[in-house]
């Protein structure tokens, strides 16, 4: 059996992340895209050997030859995308993040609960296989119990007259700054390396700043696991430098991930700085394929556990998102990109 795939909002991060996985994914075809630009649509599906192109979202949705949906709009759109997606009984594979806020995000997963329709969210680190060898590692103990977790991501500043992040600075669309859009991959991770988390942030702009702008800075403490195991975060983007390091201490080794959302590399040294072990492990070439034949086989099967991030998994992450940001926005459970007045409360 093939599972049928459109997709709705075929965009930059279709071109080459997620879209040609529908295609190479064991048992999945894509045969239809949309977009409400009709030109855009036509020209995805010619590039792409796509048979089918919608510029509405009822065209495609009620398309029976479509069994199910991949939802690539930004976050801006996924409520009033995913639950017409939901009205029409599709499975879906929705972009991260789940929505702007918490609010949103379980308004989408209650409407496919109610209908007992499979929803799954595409934090697709979760499949790497450096990550799952990282857990597995993680799990057996073989150097102790983790005692603390350290994750710092820090990117200069835009060069004057540089192009703008785009949407990805409108709270509106986005749900918040440059720290919704990668912020959430990396709490994500944390949450399926070490267990749900226990989180308290706060964020700030630098003073210089547009009052409308959204958080360019945002720090966390958190505790997580059985063991309770403590853990900090900070995401700066504007630095003097670039990083994006992972440092796990447990009681008898140090583990680091020197690249830690696109890296390779994985290293476990003794507390004398004597390396344990070391592997090498790149990211697939199209880096959503391993979750996208995780969420195939898992609709055909009919058994969502058989992939590794669905609506609760994507829920806690939406939490955690907004126990950062709480305080920046004077709250997050409401439209809170409507009231720019009340942000950087904890910048002043």
């Amino acid at each position: 059996m093939v599972l049928r795939w459109g997709i709705i909002g075929c965009g930059d991060v279709t071109e080459v992340k997620s879209g040609p996985a529908f295609q190479s994914a064991e048992n999945s075809k894509l045969v239809a895209v949309m977009r409400r630009d009709a030109q855009k649509a036509k020209d995805y599906a010619e590039r792409h050997q796509v048979p089918k192109w919608y510029n509405t979202l009822e065209g495609i949705l009620t398309d029976p030859e479509v069994d199910a949906i991949y939802v690539a709009t930004p976050p801006g759109s996924h409520l009033e995308v995913a639950l017409e997606v939901a009205k029409h009984g599709k499975p879906c594979y929705l972009e991260k993040p789940m929505a702007r806020n918490l609010t949103e995000s379980m308004e989408i997963a209650k409407a496919f609960e109610l209908l007992s329709i499979p929803l799954f969210v595409a934090y697709y680190r979760r499949s790497y296989k450096r990550f799952l060898r990282l857990k597995a590692l993680l799990d057996s103990g073989r150097y102790g119990q983790v005692s603390s977790v350290q994750y710092r991501l820090e990117r200069p500043a835009p060069a004057p007259g540089a192009t703008p992040a785009g949407w990805r600075q409108d709270a509106s669309i986005s749900g918040g700054g440059l720290f919704v859009d990668l912020g959430s991959h990396a709490l994500d991770l944390l949450d399926f390396l070490f267990g749900p988390l226990q989180l308290r942030g706060a964020a700030a702009r630098r003073p210089e700043a547009d009052p409308a702008e959204p958080e360019d800075s945002v720090v966390v403490a958190f505790a997580c696991g059985e063991q309770q195991t403590t853990g900090t975060g900070v995401w700066n983007f504007h630095s003097t430098e670039s990083s994006d390091v992972l440092e796990i201490t447990t009681s008898n080794a140090k583990i680091l991930l020197p690249d830690f959302m696109n890296g390779r590399q994985v290293s476990v040294k003794s507390p004398d700085g004597t390396v344990l072990e070391e592997w090498v492990e790149a990211p697939p070439s199209t880096v959503q394929l391993p979750m996208i034949q995780s969420v195939t086989t898992a609709i055909l099967l009919g058994d969502p556990s058989l992939c590794a991030s669905d609506a609760t998994s994507a829920l806690r992450t939406a939490r955690y998102m907004d126990d950062a940001l709480e305080t920046f926005y004077g709250g997050r459970a409401d439209a809170f990109w409507k009231r720019v007045e009340s942000w950087g409360v904890n910048s002043k």
